[in-house]
C-alpha cells in the first residue's frame, strides 16, 4: 500500500510553494519596474534626438503611463477581446487621493487610448447672522455707491439678515481625463444666494425680502480644457475673467462678507471687496490659452464676450441713462504671472492682467451719440502676495479708462462718451497660528469725472451726484474646526462719497460658518 505523506510533509512544501511563488512575483515586479524605466528612457532620447514628432512623443508616453498605472495593479492581467486590451478589474471604482470622487480605470482600443477618468465633487456654504447699523448721511444723493443712494436729511434703520456671503453656496463637478495623448477636463458649477431675489435679472437681481420666494440657482460656470504638459491648455466656456481674478481669490473676505450693502433686500452675494479695491472680474464665455509653467511662469491670453458700457445715472437728455452696446470684436484679457519661493518658508506670487474692448453706439443708446460711433475701455493691474511664517502679505493695484467701477464698463464714460479715470486697490495682512487666522485690509474704488462734465449745468444737475470714492476697513477672524469648517467673525466699516461731498457710511458685524469640500 502506498504511503502518503505526514501532516507536517505537506504543510512544509507548501509553504516552500508559498515562497517561491512570492519571490517569483517580486523578480516579475522588479523586470516590469526596469522595463518601465527603459522604455521611458528610450522615448526621451528618441524624443530629444527627432526621431519621434512632438504628437507622436506625447501619445506613446500618455500610454506607456497607462501601463504603467495598470501594472501596478494587484492581480490585474489584461487580455485581448474583438481588438480591446480588457482589465479585468476595469469595472470597479476606486477612490480619489484628494476630494469627494472617484476614479475609472482607462481602456486601449484599435483607435486609440481611452484613459483613465477622474470625477470629483467640490462645494462650499457660506453663511452667517449680519448686522447692519444705521447709516450715517451727508450732502447730496450717490449714483454708484456700495452702501446705498440715500443721503440728507433721510436715515436708513438699522438692518439684520442670515444671508450667504461673498462666495455664494456651491456644488462644482469636474471631470478630467487623458485621451490621444491630450489631458481633457469638464467643469460645471451651481451656485445659490441664500435670500429671495426678485426674478426680474435672474438669481443675480435685486433681492425681495418677502414670503414665497426663491434664491435662484446661477450657472456661472461651465467649460472645457484640452491640453498637453508641452503646449500648454486652451479653455472654452464660462468661467472667471482673467482681469482682477488674482484681485478676488485672494480677498480674505471670499471666505466671508465683506461689505454688505442694504442687507435685507441682498441679492445673491455680498460684495466682500468688490467695488471697494477692485473691478469685478466676472463670469464670462472665453476661449482662452494658457502657457505651461516655465520655471514658474505662466502667461494667459483670451478672447472674451463683449459686454456693455452702462450707467447709474438718467441721460439728462432723456435717454435710458448711458447704454453703449458692445462692438463686433471680442473682449480681449490678458494676464502674466510668476509663483514660486523665494527663501525657506517664504513663497511669493506675483502677475499683471490687462483688458480692452471697443463699444459702439447703436440706435436707443445715449442721445449724445451717433449710431455707429465706437469708443475704447481698457485697464491694467498689478498684484502680489507673500507668505512667510503664518504671515500673508496681499497688495493689489489697478488703473484704467473707460473701464469703470465695481463692474467691468460701469460708469467708464460720461454721456458724450468721453472715458472716466478709475483707480485703486487693497493691501490685507493676516496671520495663522495653529486653527486660528486674525487679519484685516483696507481697499478704496476711485472714479474721476471727465473734463466736460466737472463744471457748469451738466455738473448740476447729473455728475455732482456720481461715486467718487468707495472705502472700507474690514477686520476679520476665523477658527478652523475641522478640516471643512470653520468659524469666523468680521467687523466692517464701508463709505462711500459723491464727486461734491455727499456722504453715506455704515458700520457692520458678521458671525458666521465656512464650509469647504
Amino acid at each position: 500500500m502506498a504511503k502518503f505523506p505526514s501532516e507536517s510533509r505537506r504543510s512544509g512544501r507548501l509553504a516552500r510553494m508559498v515562497v517561491f511563488a512570492a519571490a517569483a512575483a517580486v523578480s516579475m515586479a522588479a523586470v516590469s519596474q526596469a522595463r518601465a524605466d527603459v522604455t521611458d528612457q528610450l522615448l526621451d532620447q528618441l524624443r530629444a534626438k527627432g526621431v519621434l514628432t512632438h504628437g507622436e512623443y506625447s501619445k506613446l508616453k500618455s500610454r506607456h503611463a497607462a501601463e504603467k498605472a495598470e501594472m501596478g495593479r494587484p492581480y490585474s492581467r489584461h487580455y485581448s477581446k474583438d481588438g480591446v486590451v480588457v482589465v479585468p478589474d476595469d469595472r470597479y471604482l476606486t477612490r480619489l487621493d484628494k476630494g469627494i470622487g472617484f476614479h475609472i480605470p482607462g481602456l486601449i482600443t484599435k483607435e486609440g487610448e481611452v484613459g483613465a477618468i477622474d470625477v470629483k465633487i467640490s462645494g462650499d456654504l457660506i453663511f452667517g447672522g449680519v448686522e447692519d447699523f444705521q447709516q450715517k448721511t451727508s450732502g447730496s444723493a450717490i449714483g454708484g455707491g456700495i452702501v446705498g443712494a440715500t443721503t440728507g436729511a433721510s436715515k436708513v434703520n438699522a438692518e439684520n439678515n442670515i444671508t450667504v456671503g461673498l462666495l455664494p453656496s456651491a456644488i462644482v463637478l469636474s471631470i478630467a481625463t487623458n485621451q490621444m495623448g491630450y489631458d481633457l477636463g469638464f467643469t460645471i458649477g451651481a451656485y445659490t444666494g441664500g435670500d429671495n431675489v426678485t426674478g426680474v435679472g435672474g438669481a443675480n437681481s435685486a433681492g425681495n425680502a418677502q414670503a414665497l420666494g426663491s434664491p435662484g440657482i446661477d450657472l456661472r460656470q461651465v467649460f472645457g480644457t484640452v491640453g498637453t504638459p508641452t503646449f500648454g491648455s486652451v479653455k472654452i466656456g464660462r468661467d472667471l475673467g482673467l482681469f482682477g481674478s488674482d484681485a478676488i481669490l485672494n480677498d480674505a473676505t471670499l471666505l466671508g462678507f465683506g461689505t454688505t450693502p442694504t442687507i435685507s433686500q441682498n441679492s445673491n452675494t455680498t460684495l466682500g471687496r468688490i467695488g471697494v479695491g477692485y473691478v469685478y472680474a466676472d463670469w464670462i464665455p472665453q476661449v482662452t490659452y494658457t502657457t505651461p509653467d516655465f520655471n514658474g511662469f505662466t502667461a494667459s491670453l483670451g478672447a472674451f464676450a463683449p459686454y456693455n458700457a452702462t450707467n447709474s445715472l438718467a441721460d439728462p437728455l432723456g435717454g435710458p441713462g448711458l447704454l453703449i452696446h458692445e462692438s463686433e470684436a471680442p473682449e480681449v484679457q490678458a494676464q502674466i504671472k510668476w509663483k514660486g519661493v523665494i527663501a525657506p518658508g517664504a513663497n511669493l506670487t506675483v502677475s499683471g492682467d490687462g483688458v480692452w474692448q471697443e463699444h459702439k453706439a447703436d440706435i436707443g443708446d445715449s442721445a449724445f451719440l451717433a449710431p455707429g460711433a465706437a469708443i475704447e475701455s481698457w485697464g491694467v493691474d498689478g498684484f502680489a502676495k507673500l507668505d512667510i511664517d503664518g504671515f500673508s502679505f496681499v497688495a493689489y493695484g489697478y488703473y484704467g479708462k473707460g473701464l469703470g467701477t465695481t463692474g467691468l464698463f460701469l460708469n467708464g464714460f460720461d454721456f458724450a462718451g468721453d472715458p472716466r479715470t478709475s483707480f485703486g486697490g487693497y493691501g490685507q495682512a493676516s496671520y495663522t497660528w495653529d486653527k486660528f487666522t486674525f487679519g484685516a485690509s483696507f481697499g478704496v474704488s476711485a472714479l474721476n469725472l471727465t473734463g466736460a462734465e466737472d463744471t457748469g449745468a451738466y455738473y448740476a444737475t447729473v455728475s455732482q451726484y456720481l461715486v467718487k470714492d468707495n472705502e472700507s476697513i474690514i477686520g476679520f477672524a476665523r477658527y478652523q474646526l475641522t478640516p471643512w469648517m470653520a468659524l469666523q467673525a468680521e467687523y466692517g466699516h464701508s463709505w462711500s462719497i459723491n464727486q461734491s461731498g455727499g456722504k453715506i457710511s455704515v458700520d457692520d458685524i458678521a458671525f458666521g460658518t465656512a464650509w469647504f469640500f
